[in-house]
C-alpha cells in the first residue's frame, strides 16, 4: 500500500497463535456461557447427587484448563499427582488422548479448580476408589483414571468407544466417552444453555480471555501449547501470567464448599 505524506499506517495487529485463530474463526457456531453467572449455575447444578465432587472437578477442568470431555476422561491420577502427592500446576495431555493425536502443556492453576480436584480426591479415598498401596500419589492409584463412573454403591473405570471420522488425510479414530459427553450436553441444557457441548468450556474461557483485553500470548497458554511426550520440561513459558488471568477472570465465582 502507498501511503502519502501525513498519513498514518494501518495500527499492527497483535501476533496470533494458528490455535487462536482456529478458535476464533469457530466461535460463530460455538456454544458459549453468556455470563460467569451462567457458570456459577452449572457448577451450582452439578453439585448434588452421589457424583457431586467428580462432576464439579470435571467441569472444571473443561473451564480452567480448556480441556475437552473425551480427553480430560482419558487422564490418569498420575497425570495430575505427582508421587510424592503434590497437584501439579501444569500437567501434561499426552498424545494418545487427544483427538489431534498431538500432546500439550495445560494448565491447573484455578484456585476453585485445584480445590474441587482435591474434594473428588478426598472423596475416592473416603470410598476406598482405587487407592494406592504405600500412600503415593496423595493416596490413589497413580495408574487409575482421574475421573470414574458410578456403578451402584462402587466406582468404576469409564467405557469408551471407537468414533471415525474424515480428515484431509483420510479416515481417522479417536476415543469418545459418550455417557460423559451426554452427561454434560444434559446438564448444560437444564441450565439454559441448549447450545453447550463438550468444547463449550475451553470455547468460553478463550473468548472470555479475550473480551477481558488478555493478551493472546496468555490465551495460547490457556489453550494448550504443544510439547513433547518424550521430555518432562513443560513449555508454558510464563504461568505466572496465566495464573493471575484466569483466577482474575473467574474470581467472581466461588468455590462450593457443599453439595445440596
Amino acid at each position: 500500500m502507498v501511503f502519502t505524506k501525513g498519513q498514518k499506517p494501518p495500527p499492527r495487529k497483535r501476533p496470533v497463535s494458528e490455535a487462536v485463530k482456529r478458535l476464533e474463526a469457530s466461535k460463530k457456531g460455538a456454544g458459549k456461557i453468556e455470563s460467569k453467572g451462567q457458570l456459577k449455575n452449572i457448577l451450582a447444578n452439578a453439585n448434588r447427587g452421589d457424583c457431586a465432587e467428580r462432576n464439579v472437578a470435571l467441569i472444571w477442568f473443561l473451564f480452567g484448563s480448556l480441556t475437552r470431555i473425551g480427553e480430560t476422561c482419558q487422564l490418569k491420577v498420575k497425570d495430575v499427582f505427582t508421587k510424592s502427592g503434590e497437584l501439579r500446576s501444569i500437567f501434561r495431555m499426552k498424545a494418545e488422548y487427544t483427538k489431534t493425536g498431538q500432546s500439550r502443556d495445560c494448565a491447573l492453576v484455578l484456585k476453585q479448580q485445584r480445590q474441587a480436584v482435591l474434594a473428588w480426591r478426598d472423596r475416592r479415598i473416603a470410598d476406598k476408589a482405587m487407592l494406592s498401596a504405600d500412600g503415593s500419589y496423595s493416596g490413589l492409584n497413580g495408574e487409575s483414571p482421574l475421573f470414574l463412573a458410578r456403578s451402584g454403591k462402587r466406582w468404576v473405570t469409564i467405557s469408551f468407544n471407537v468414533k471415525k471420522y474424515k480428515t484431509i488425510d483420510g479416515i481417522k479414530e479417536t476415543l469418545v466417552c459418550s455417557s460423559m459427553e451426554n452427561y454434560i450436553r444434559n446438564l448444560f441444557k437444564q441450565c439454559g444453555f441448549s447450545q453447550g457441548s463438550s468444547h463449550s468450556g475451553r470455547k468460553s474461557t478463550a473468548s472470555l480471555l479475550s473480551d477481558a483485553g488478555v493478551d493472546y500470548d496468555v490465551i495460547q497458554m490457556a489453550i494448550g501449547h504443544v510439547s513433547d511426550d518424550m521430555t518432562d520440561t513443560y513449555i508454558i513459558p510464563d504461568p505466572k501470567r496465566l495464573t493471575v488471568a484466569l483466577n482474575d477472570l473467574y474470581k467472581t465465582v466461588p468455590p462450593l464448599e457443599t453439595k445440596e
